[in-house]
């Protein structure tokens, strides 16, 4: 049987016959169908919700979130390309979308897995700058989008082999089209000019921004844990540092780490997402497939494949976890009903008073509520009721929530927010008040080595 009779043979048919490849079945491709319509719904809605509360409110506008708007755009188009294109391809066995797709879907994969790679490097080199060096000028946001640019631009370069490489035609006696990798004929040493490629290719997208990534946050990390033990120790030479740090210290350390758990778990996610995928292509590219599993290459393709795309979903649902101002910002962009209810209960769950995160000062022997969620427990007996507009009751020294009725429930944020304000400020005067010289030389300068090193974590 061959094209120049008329007579062609279908893949899926042959696949089936002589590997029993389950790709071929209906039941594999409805799972695998179902599972891509979920990532491509819930990636393209969740960074469409960061692209637009990063857009439209200019307080998140700062260096750190465009290059998290950067990887929402990427993750975007991933989504519109890699999901729909691959696995209909990989379930049909043949080309459908023509030769100029042929070309670019491939180049735009590679693309889109670089500049990932690359902006999660910029990140960590970006927020390491700011705490180990935070008295040099921060990255502006132009120069952020240059450096943006310039990723994109090595991006698309280093890729650009797998758009050249790709040819569209026949396969003799198979029905269809076929778009695959020509690099010559492997006699004359075309296969080993795509293992070549293929090696470089790994050790750019992820042997080196890794291993910046991981040196970056080990320095980060030590440097933050040393500061904050000078800081505790210095004040009066015990050994428990932690306890001797200050409330705004504590607060700046307990920033820092939620900051820094959530870009280590963006990275986190995004490694062990393409993790298998490209371990994938490395075994198939250098023949190391056992025959068990060679016989199922196009399920370990997809199944990788599927596993890959989820790297697109995780960054939302970080964000919208570990991140106080975006999950606000995408609470602002629900309807109004959802959005007075979201809010209701976001403010309930971030209250300090709610949380327990309140602290004695000792002060006129009034406990006064600490202004930020992450604050520590108090060290020293049980605190008082303080009403801050959120119906609480003590009930043998802990905290209670009482329900609120509907009429409670109004938007209570801003008198919230104001009322905490003041109490802040209250807070500050009486420490300034009874103050020595000496401490308030100290404060002002730890409230000017902090603040500077903080930059970084207030913008995320």
């Amino acid at each position: 049987m061959s094209n120049d009779s008329g007579v062609c043979l279908d893949l899926n048919a042959e696949l089936w016959i002589y590997r029993r490849d389950v790709t071929t079945l209906p039941i594999t491709m409805a799972a695998f169908a179902l599972l891509y319509t979920l990532i491509i719904f819930v990636g393209i809605v969740g960074n469409s919700c960061v692209i637009l509360a990063i857009w439209r409110n200019k307080a998140l506008q700062t260096v750190p979130n465009l290059f998290i708007l950067s990887l929402s755009c990427s993750d975007v188009l991933v989504c519109c390309v890699s999901g729909t294109i691959t696995p209909i391809t990989a379930f049909k066995k043949e080309w459908l979308f023509g030769q100029p797709l042929c070309s670019i879907a491939p180049w735009v994969a590679g693309i889109t897995l670089v500049f990932s790679t690359f902006t999660l490097t910029a990140i960590s080199v970006d927020r390491y700058m700011l705490i180990r060096h935070p008295m040099k000028k921060p990255l502006t946001l132009n120069q952020a989008l240059m450096v943006i640019a310039g990723i994109a631009t090595f991006a698309s370069l280093i890729s650009l082999p797998t758009m050249l490489k790709q040819r569209l035609g026949p396969f003799p006696n198979f029905c269809g089209e076929f778009c695959t990798e020509d690099w010559g004929d492997p006699t004359d040493g075309g296969d080993h000019g795509r293992k070549i490629y293929g090696g470089v290719l790994l050790i750019m997208q992820f042997v080196i921004p890794l291993t910046i990534i991981i040196i970056s946050y080990t320095a980060i990390s030590l440097r933050i844990g040393q500061s904050m033990i000078l800081k505790g120790t210095q004040k009066n030479g015990s050994c428990n540092w932690e306890a001797n740090l200050t409330d705004q210290q504590r607060i700046a350390l307990k920033r820092r780490q939620r900051t820094n758990r959530m870009l280590i778990a963006m990275v986190v996610a995004f490694s062990a997402s393409w993790f298998w995928s490209v371990a994938y292509n490395v075994l198939r590219d250098y023949n190391y497939l056992p025959d068990v599993l060679r016989d199922q290459e196009y399920l370990l393709g997809i199944g990788t494949h599927c596993i890959a795309m989820t790297s697109t979903i995780w960054n939302p649902i970080l964000y919208a976890m570990l991140n106080l101002q975006l999950r606000q910002a995408f609470i602002r962009l629900l309807p109004a009903p959802w959005r007075r209810r979201f809010s209701s209960d976001d403010l309930e769950k971030t209250s300090p008073l709610i949380n327990g995160h309140c602290h004695q000062n000792g002060l006129n022997g009034v406990d006064h509520p600490s202004t930020f969620p992450s604050s520590t427990r108090p060290k020293y007996g049980a605190t008082q009721r303080i009403t801050l507009g959120i119906p609480i009751d003590t009930n043998g020294g802990s905290v209670v929530i009482r329900k609120r009725s509907r009429e409670e429930k109004g938007d209570e944020r801003s008198d919230w927010e104001r009322e905490m304000r003041d109490n802040e400020r209250e807070l500050m005067a009486i420490e300034s008040r009874r103050g020595s010289r000496l401490s308030a030389i100290r404060v002002i300068v730890s409230k000017l080595s902090s603040g500077l090193s903080d930059q970084g974590d207030e913008d995320l």
